[in-house]
């Protein structure tokens, strides 16, 4: 707000109404030394301005707190009514003088208003209050913003004389001071209020950095009260953890550019140490000079505290809590460093459990995480403190010891490792085998890079298990693990198809509702003859890259629908067979071979269900999807996309399937009910599915918890051990032929 011409001699202005205009400043500005009220100064104003024009009323209108309407804040002379129906005015280019003024930041004056079309929306309210005249001048504080008006309305008509307008002028301009210094004490009130009630901690100290004033944050945080801290300096809560170089840089900073951002250890008053972030300002007098410091900080105890266990989930592993792979990279590459400056050796162990996946499958993913564990024990139990073990997966570990003599004393800590997981070990009641297959490789014998050296001994590993597992293996160089592995199962892939080394497992699905028996999935076994029990994911992965899943995939369907003709035929009629389909079986004339199954098996269509899963999407020109069209318009069987929710499909793609039924992959069932995530992600497959009309299944289903809030959740099938492992095809007959079609009812009737 700036001071405006009515300082200024106006010889139009006769010297008596000269007086009259400097007395009326005179009683406006004592009335705001002595901090009369607001309202009390706003109506004295109208009235001094009344006594110097005759035949007149004054009055001051405000802006409300959504700036959109006016209000009457002041006008002692005019009626109730009038109030009323000026009240609520909305500033525009016609909203009589007021208003204009308001909308046009500038003086408004109305010498006739029954002539003005300013104001002929208001002109029965002049007409009835015996409205004439209406000058009206912006009333503006700081920052030129205006907020109001201040107006003089005349009984008579006639133009306002320089008088008139040196009064409207000052009127104006002593308001806004007015609520200017309204604004300002506003302003300080609730600083002072934030002052006291923010969280962080404030402390103002002098010219002389003596504490001059806290809040109660810096109490609260501190444990210092008010009076034993203002007249003491910062070093009352000096922690010692930050040396002279320290503040030294600090009072630079302060003296250079006024103000030091940044972390920093203080002590509370009971002795403890915690970190702070402080931010302190320089306040400058009128010469330029730093005449107080006021600093803001906050106690980031839990922020430290929150990073630290960000840090340890980001480079941990949850299971085990050994480092992981991101941890072991890190480690590896000094460890490297190191070894390259004092010229030592490194052993990295590449450690894989023998047959880990067979305990997840037979006993579940519990016991296996708990056997996990314990192998994580006895690893770290094995080497020296300050050497790595690390979990990158699953049943994979890696060891990284540093400062080795040679081959053979990375050979002594590999059998002591052999050793001591061969223990057995009990867990739940059952009596566990935990071998190992270990790879070797030693820098900087067989690589100087860290990834190297990890690739090299998960070749070696690879090659561990080749010999007979439950042994050690150095790396080498003339042998990798991927040719060699991969000439090695697909030469015992195409033996076992011709001697007849697979066979089929059933696992039933049963009616969440009923119990009902609905469907039986036949599941690939390879019993080999040196190996054992060969689990799918090992030799379906070479199966597909190699062509020989058409062949084996036409078996499993061939198999699985004669064995289920002899069910039907006993019988048994009323259930689903499922049947995993690979993508890469899509890329041939599925739909012909089909057509021959069925009619040489005698299996009916309409009771055969393939398992697809997400990866099907996959780079996929669209033929895969019409080949699943057409086997189901053709041939009438169902389609179901399996191990839903872990794969790349959309919504959009989802809805071009020609399934009938959603999978649920067992990754979201593991944890149910306990874990919110997978509880919400559960039922919002659920509902989606049956939104679009489809059926749902939840696979690796264990516990009755988990049955239980299945149940809850509307899911139509249940397939897990908690009712049924997978089993020979002799074991479903028994099932079967013992009319056990029908299990307790599963669902939570409360």
């Amino acid at each position: 707000m700036t001071a405006t011409h009515h300082e200024r001699q106006d010889p139009a202005i006769a010297h008596p109404q000269m007086e009259q205009l400097l007395q009326f400043q005179r009683d406006a500005l004592e009335m705001i030394t002595l901090d009369r009220p607001t309202i009390e100064i706003l109506n004295s104003l109208c009235l001094l301005a009344e006594a110097m024009v005759d035949n007149s009323v004054a009055s001051i209108m405000l802006l409300d707190q959504s700036r959109s309407h006016l209000e009457v804040r002041a006008a002692p002379s005019i009626p109730h009514e009038a109030i009323e129906a000026l009240n609520g005015l909305q500033p525009g280019p016609d909203a009589g003088s007021c208003g204009t003024a308001v909308f046009k930041r500038e003086p408004v004056f109305v010498n006739n208003i029954l002539t003005d079309v300013r104001w002929a929306r208001f002109m029965d309210v002049a007409k009835r209050f015996n409205m004439q005249a209406c000058w009206s001048m912006p009333i503006k504080v700081a920052d030129d913003d205006v907020v109001g008006s201040f107006a003089l309305t005349s009984f008579q008509t006639r133009p306002p004389d320089p008088f008139h307008r040196r009064l409207l002028d000052t009127g104006s301009y002593l308001a806004g001071i007015v609520l200017e210094r309204d604004r300002q004490a506003q302003r300080l009130l609730t600083a002072g209020i934030a002052f006291e009630h923010m969280r962080e901690g404030v402390m103002v100290t002098d010219a002389r950095h003596r504490i001059v004033q806290v809040n109660q944050a810096f109490e609260r945080i501190t444990g210092y009260r008010a009076e034993e801290a203002i007249g003491e300096t910062p070093r009352l809560l000096n922690s010692g953890h930050q040396g002279a170089e320290f503040y030294r840089d600090f009072y630079q900073s302060l003296g250079q550019r006024g103000e030091w951002l940044g972390e920093i250890w203080n002590r509370r008053k009971n002795g403890d140490v915690y970190p702070q972030w402080l931010s302190v300002k320089a306040v400058r007098g009128p010469d330029g000079s730093a005449c107080q410091h006021v600093s803001v900080f906050a106690d980031i105890t839990d922020t430290k505290d929150s990073e630290r266990k960000l840090w340890q989930m980001a480079h941990h592993d949850a299971l085990s809590d050994l480092p992981n792979r991101l941890l072991l990279n890190a480690r590896l590459e000094h460890a490297v460093q190191r070894a390259h400056r004092t010229e030592t050796s490194i052993a990295v162990m590449f450690i894989d459990l023998d047959r880990f996946k067979n305990i997840n499958d037979t006993l579940g993913h519990q016991v296996g995480d708990e056997l996990l564990q314990e192998v994580a024990r006895r690893l770290r139990s094995s080497v020296k403190e300050d050497d790595t073990v690390a979990r990158l997966g699953g049943d994979e570990f890696v060891v990284v010891t540093e400062g080795i003599i040679d081959a053979n004393s990375a050979r002594l800590i590999a059998e002591r490792i052999i050793e001591r997981l061969s223990v057995p070990v009990t867990i739940r009641g059952k009596t566990l085998f935990a071998t190992a297959s270990i790879g070797i490789s030693l820098y900087p014998q067989d690589a100087t890079a860290p990834d190297t050296l990890l690739q090299h001994a998960d070749a070696a590993m690879y090659q561990a298990k080749a010999l007979g597992r439950n042994r050690l293996a150095f790396y080498a160089p003339e042998l990798t693990h991927a040719i060699q592995q991969r000439l090695d199962m697909e030469h015992d892939l195409r033996r076992g198809l011709v001697n007849h080394e697979f066979l089929l497992h059933y696992q039933p699905q049963f009616d969440a509702k009923d119990g009902r028996l609905v469907a039986v999935e036949a599941l690939l076994r390879w019993q080999h003859p040196k190996r054992g029990m060969v689990p799918p994911n090992e030799f379906i992965p070479v199966a597909e890259e190699t062509g020989m899943i058409t062949e084996l995939g036409a078996w499993v369907t061939e198999t699985a629908c004669t064995q289920a003709k002899v069910w039907r035929d006993a019988g048994h009629c009323d259930f689903i067979l499922a049947v995993n389909l690979s993508p890469y079986q899509l890329r041939t004339d599925c739909t012909t071979r089909l057509k021959e199954i069925f009619r040489q098996s005698g299996f009916p269509a309409e009771f055969f269900e393939f398992e697809v899963t997400e990866t099907l999407l996959v780079g996929d020109d669209g033929s895969s999807l019409q080949q699943l069209a057409d086997m189901r318009t053709e041939l009438g069987l169902r389609i179901t996309m399996d191990d839903f929710g872990t794969g790349h499909s959309s919504l959009s793609q989802l809805k071009l399937l020609p399934i009938g039924k959603l999978k649920i992959d067992r990754s979201f069932i593991n944890d149910l009910p306990d874990d919110q995530n997978d509880a919400a992600i559960v039922k919002a497959i659920i509902l989606m599915a049956h939104t679009l009309g489809l059926e749902v299944v939840a696979e690796g289903v264990e516990t009755e918890a988990q049955q239980r809030f299945l149940c809850n959740s509307q899911c139509d099938h249940l397939q897990g051990f908690l009712h049924g492992r997978p089993m020979p095809a002799e074991a479903i007959s028994d099932l079967l032929g013992r009319g056990q079609m029908r299990l307790e009812r599963l669902c939570d009737t409360k």
